[in-house]
């Protein structure tokens, strides 16, 4: 689970309730067809106690209700997915993908999309609760894996650093090796650790994020984009992003060469949470990486930057920033809302707010070259994937199509993957 997001998703589980696991349904393979945008968007329900995982096309059409589920026969193995089940960020090519299972399970799933099974899995805990947050592959015999979590007590077995970059051959599949990054955190103090939150491949090169939380997470020093050079696996470059702290995750524009940095902040406990540190950046990556233009969270609105955007256009980012309870009574306090940003202007304009709860829209997906956007909403029509069209110019459609991708438990959509 991403650490940030515990503080709501605790109340979240509280308000599921603590009962028997959720039954997900019988599992039902896809052979999709690569289109202009490829085969389609893996959404990932959960209610924070069991997941499932749909398979929708580009134009909304549900191609797969349940590709996997937590229910025993779907899994295949010992232990059933759990609910903190997330898909790679990077799209996923070949007849098998990934899931990560994330926190405590620490564990990659590999599915076959035809057979909608689990042929295979790989702990990356090696000992400790590694909390993996991306898959990044670079060939069929080699990925990467970003571990959150340090581990306080390594030295126990092969790889059991943490806070790091696992290498892995999915194939097999086995770890082969292990990156690490604390050379990124040159003259931080002790206490806090890279905690790599996402990885991506740009052409032949490789750039993963780093939260740079304390390793008790009551404070953050500033976030950093560093470039590993993925033949000799070592760091090219750290990039540090002032005045930024909590950047979680990161989007790729349209032309290949700019990168689009959400943060959330150094802490979301509070009550309203602060704004400090939290807002967007814009990171050339055309040769040696640097920082273009800075959004502060504070400059965008009255809430922080949440854990998704994406590229509508390549001057229109789509993204989320995070509503919040009241201290006192619980209810809720602020929504969350979906806010388009011409990043040439600095202008906002906001295009949805969750309906009731704060921390029910989810993950965002743009395709421009299908005139759409997606975006998971856990209330609307029983929880659903909102399809945006888009223009041309970046500008949204509204209303959204409604999708339902899976109807027969109706867990809430969470997250969103690529195929």
């Amino acid at each position: 689970m991403r650490p940030a997001a515990c503080a709501w998703a605790a109340l979240l589980l509280a308000l599921v309730g603590c009962g028997a696991q959720r039954v997900t349904p019988d599992s039902d393979g896809v052979i999709a067809s690569v289109g202009p945008c490829g085969r389609g968007l893996l959404v990932v329900e959960s209610d924070y106690q069991s997941s499932n995982v749909s398979v929708l096309d580009f134009d909304g059409r549900v191609l797969s209700p349940s590709l996997v589920s937590s229910s025993t026969q779907a899994s295949g193995f010992g232990v059933a997915l759990s609910g903190d089940v997330v898909p790679p960020s990077s799209v996923q090519n070949g007849a098998v993908i990934a899931l990560i299972d994330s926190y405590p399970a620490a564990m990659l799933r590999f599915v076959d999309l035809a057979r909608g099974r689990i042929t295979s899995e790989l702990s990356v805990g090696t000992g400790f609760k590694s909390n993996p947050h991306d898959f990044l592959a670079l060939s069929e015999r080699k990925a990467y894996v970003p571990r959150y979590e340090p581990n306080p007590n390594s030295g126990q077995q092969p790889f059991d650093e943490g806070a790091d970059i696992l290498i892995v051959d999915p194939s097999k599949p086995e770890i082969t090796g292990r990156i690490d990054l604390t050379p990124a955190m040159a003259g931080v103090p002790q206490g806090y650790s890279a905690h790599p939150a996402q990885v991506m491949r740009v052409s032949e090169r490789v750039f993963v994020l780093l939260a740079s939380y304390a390793d008790d997470y009551k404070s953050c020093q500033v976030s950093r984009l560093v470039e590993i050079d993925p033949k000799s696996d070592e760091l090219v470059s750290t990039l540090l992003l002032p005045d930024l702290r909590g950047c979680v995750h990161m989007a790729l524009s349209p032309d290949a060469t700019q990168l689009a940095v959400a943060c959330v902040g150094s802490d979301l406990r509070a009550m309203p949470p602060k704004l400090a540190g939290s807002g967007l950046a814009l990171v050339d990556i055309q040769g040696a990486p640097r920082a273009v233009k800075q959004f502060a969270a504070a400059a965008l609105g009255t809430d922080p930057v949440g854990f998704s955007l994406d590229y509508a256009a390549p001057d229109r980012l789509l993204f989320e920033t995070l509503g919040h309870f009241d201290r006192d009574t619980g209810a809720a306090a602020a929504q969350d809302t979906f806010l388009l940003l011409d990043a040439q202007t600095g202008g906002t304009r906001a295009v949805l707010q969750s309906l009731s709860e704060p921390f029910s829209l989810g993950g965002i997906r743009c395709a421009p070259g299908c005139g759409a956007c997606f975006a998971t909403d856990a209330e609307r029509a029983g929880g659903s994937v909102l399809r945006f069209t888009i223009d041309g110019a970046g500008e949204l459609g509204e209303p959204p199509q409604t999708v339902r991708a899976e109807t027969r438990v109706g867990l809430p959509p969470r997250y969103l993957g690529a195929l």
